[in-house]
């Protein structure tokens, strides 16, 4: 998954988490050094990518969409690699989704021309500033989320005082977040698309449904969104061009079948295309994902592709230190991992390269410091033995990582992968 321009010419050091001292490494060099996390071969901790299972769960889910006649244009901000953006547009990715002008660059500048910007940009300043980002890439599709009368004329106004750049307006629905909340506002911000003289295009209708779910009963929410979106939709048509392609699109990861079950049908009898941004679905989790993919497997028929996606991250730490009995204090907190949707697991441990049995509850990781992790229930760990952990939630996972570690199907590692997050 390495980028091709970058295997040679980024060079890493110690200054990288997971680098020995003394070592300068490319994406290319470390293969030669056949590192393994399991054997402490690298500094502790590092975050692995397991290749195999994200290849795995990518042709998956692109079979999935493509059966289910719906587009992809996956949220970038997961891992924040164009180099895994623009894997999955070779395979059949309509497009890619950004969140700010940070991201939207960077992926321009990557070479993807198709994507969404799934977030209104704000007033005037906002406004200026992804019309800063557009200029250099005039050929961009870009459609951009507007929720508001005042965001379509910052927009509009910070278009016309700079000459060649081109957006598609999505009218943003939603509850939770973002997004007009009545179809009145909806035919509002239509207008003021439309007024904009062609400077934006009027291009359809967005949403982000698991906002909208908040603790409540995920169905009701979606009746009351989803009628929304379709209506929505319905005033659009009927305003644009006899035969226009628009789009209508939804997040897509933990709820992909019902966003496809309800809006699926509209799209089709609309000459609509759907886009679904599902992004963290790709990598998965021990947590957050895993529950709501166990949950489509247990409500619908798109259970087979759910039970088919792995987790692909894996943390990697060292027990160093064993305070009081029951007490394990490993080598990693919250700033190696997330904790805002659960605290990570322990999959497995290993002492001297080989794994060993944690016996029977395993040893759960109670809390977390900035550089500490406690973990109860630790009788069967000493202070050297490694860990491997799975996390919940993939978005606040890697955002901590610069280098990401990709492991081959022997779980040594064969790749570095940069994100770009700022």
């Amino acid at each position: 998954m390495t980028d091709a321009a970058t295997q040679n010419t980024n060079v890493f050091d110690a200054g990288f988490r997971g680098i020995s001292p003394g070592e300068t490494l490319s994406a290319v060099s470390i293969r030669s050094k056949n590192w393994s996390p399991a054997r402490g071969d690298m500094p502790l901790p590092v975050l692995t990518l397991d290749k195999p299972a994200l290849r795995a769960n990518t042709t998956a889910f692109l079979d999935y969409a493509d059966e289910a006649m719906v587009l992809l244009a996956p949220h970038a901000k997961t891992p924040m690699m164009p180099v895994f953006a623009k894997m999955l547009i070779e395979q059949g990715a309509w497009g890619a989704t950004v969140a700010n002008t940070q991201q939207l660059y960077t992926l321009l500048a990557a070479g993807i021309t198709r994507l969404v910007y799934a977030s209104p940009p704000g007033g005037t300043s906002g406004a200026r500033h992804l019309v800063n980002a557009l200029k250099p890439f005039p050929e961009a599709e870009v459609f951009v989320f507007l929720d508001s009368v005042e965001g379509v004329r910052a927009l509009h106004t910070a278009m016309t005082e700079s000459s060649g750049t081109r957006v598609f307006g999505l009218v943003e629905l939603g509850f939770g977040r973002t997004g007009a909340r009545t179809l009145d506002t909806a035919v509002a911000i239509r207008d003021a698309i439309l007024s904009t003289d062609g400077k934006i295009e009027l291009a359809g209708v967005a949403t982000y449904e698991a906002a909208a779910v908040d603790g409540c009963d995920y169905r009701c929410a979606f009746d009351e969104l989803f009628q929304l979106v379709n209506d929505a939709f319905s005033v659009i048509r009927d305003v644009s061009e006899r035969g226009k392609n628009l789009t209508i699109t939804a997040g897509g990861s933990m709820y992909f079948d019902e966003v496809i079950a309800r809006l699926e049908p509209t799209a089709r009898q609309g000459n609509a295309r759907l886009v679904l941004r599902s992004g963290a679905i790709f990598f998965s989790d021990d947590g957050l994902y895993k529950r709501g993919l166990e949950a489509v497997s247990e409500r619908s028929s798109a259970g087979r592709v759910a039970e088919s996606i792995r987790p692909v991250l894996s943390l990697w730490a060292e027990v160093i230190s064993q305070p009081e009995p029951g007490l394990a204090i490993c080598g990693f907190g919250m700033r190696d991992a997330p904790n805002d949707q659960g605290m990570p697991i322990i999959r497995r441990a290993f002492r001297d390269g080989r794994e060993i049995d944690m016996a029977s509850p395993a040893p759960v990781i109670e809390k977390l410091n900035d550089q500490h992790a406690f973990v109860r229930g630790s009788a069967a760990l000493r202070v050297g033995d490694i860990l491997e952990l799975g996390i919940s939630h993939p978005c606040t996972a890697l955002q901590r990582w610069r280098l990401v570690y990709g492991i081959n199907e022997h779980g040594i590692v064969d790749d570095i992968l940069t994100t770009h997050f700022g």
